[in-house]
């Protein structure tokens, strides 16, 4: 996203005034479809267009940019920032990710009481999808229950975080489960599946043994986490940088992102059918596993002493000690 970011105000220099905002071609990363960036892109007159914009032409004047990944998991994209390629004299970049929470004895004590990690802890190993499509994204109550169909339909088990609403605080007021998905669903899946409102702490959730497939909006956070924990990401981007994020979950060998799936603002619904049929086909694919157990590794790398991003954070505290 970095990337798109600072090259984004080049392009808008470069094309036709008069013309709408169409594919953008980042030098030496990729081609970015048009109905790939975020929505708000294509509005020039939004203000979060024109702040983005600005933070484009700003951050190459920077004396350097910390950036939530690693050299393995994006090595084109950090390739061209750091060789000019994207902007020519762009600033040093240190790649210090994958990010992970310091608090690991408030996490561990915070585990303890967690009902769905102590559901994941009675199921076998790699057999949960778990399902979760972030803080601020809802997905209709149609679609919903079409993803209910499809983890029915697809016989795993399965940890489904639901979320209807994009601020907590209306989250009760929107009904329980069993309001959005009926009595009968709960019925159907009991014993191997759980569905909750309640707040999950995700990097506990995807390094759990018993995780086998995460099914995301792809939002960085998530691309990341499950990057690290070595789990395999089935992105269905919802909207935002989604998109863009999913490009480098099916790059890096992540995950695979389902293109055609419905995106924010679009009406038409993703199959029960089609859902679960992934799902069911993902569970079972060992070379995507693997794929993505080597990224988990080369994250584990990154962030050990003389990693990466280990590296690069100390080249970063250095920089800092010596302005």
């Amino acid at each position: 996203m970095m990337s798109l970011c600072s090259y984004f105000p080049i392009y808008l220099d470069n094309k036709d005034a008069q013309a709408d905002v169409g594919d953008v071609d980042v030098p030496g990363v990729r081609h970015l479809q048009r109905s790939w960036l975020p929505q708000p892109l294509l509005d020039l007159d939004m203000l979060f267009t024109k702040q983005f914009i600005e933070n484009g032409r700003e951050v190459v004047k920077t004396d350097g940019v910390l950036i939530n990944t690693f050299d393995a998991l994006e090595p084109v994209a950090l390739a061209a920032l750091r060789d000019g390629t994207v902007v020519r004299g762009f600033p040093p970049v240190f790649a210090v990710g994958p990010y992970s929470s310091l608090a690991s004895e408030k996490k561990a004590a915070d585990a303890d009481q967690s009902s769905a990690l102590a559901w994941l802890d009675q199921q076998p190993a790699r057999s949960v999808v778990y399902v979760a499509f972030g803080n601020r994204c809802t997905v209709s109550n149609d679609q919903l229950r079409e993803i209910a169909a499809g983890l029915e339909a697809s016989g795993c088990r399965f940890l489904w975080i639901l979320k209807t609403t994009v601020v907590d605080r209306d989250e009760a007021a929107a009904g329980g489960v069993r309001d959005v998905l009926g009595d009968g669903f709960m019925e159907r899946v009991k014993g191997r599946g759980m569905v909750t409102k309640e707040w999950v702490d995700q990097e506990a959730v995807l390094g759990h043994p018993a995780v086998g497939l995460f099914l995301s909006h792809s939002g960085w956070n998530s691309v990341t986490e499950a990057a690290a924990a070595g789990v395999p990401l089935l992105a269905w981007p919802r909207g935002g940088d989604h998109r863009v994020a999913a490009t480098v979950v099916a790059s890096s060998g992540v995950g695979v992102w389902m293109e055609q799936w419905s995106w924010d603002g679009e009406e038409w619904l993703v199959s029960g059918e089609e859902i679960g049929g992934k799902v069911k086909e993902m569970m079972a694919d060992d070379a995507v596993r693997e794929r993505a157990a080597k990224v988990g590794e080369e994250a584990a790398k990154a962030v050990a002493e003389g990693g990466t991003s280990h590296t690069s954070m100390l080249e970063f505290v250095a920089k800092l000690k010596a302005a």
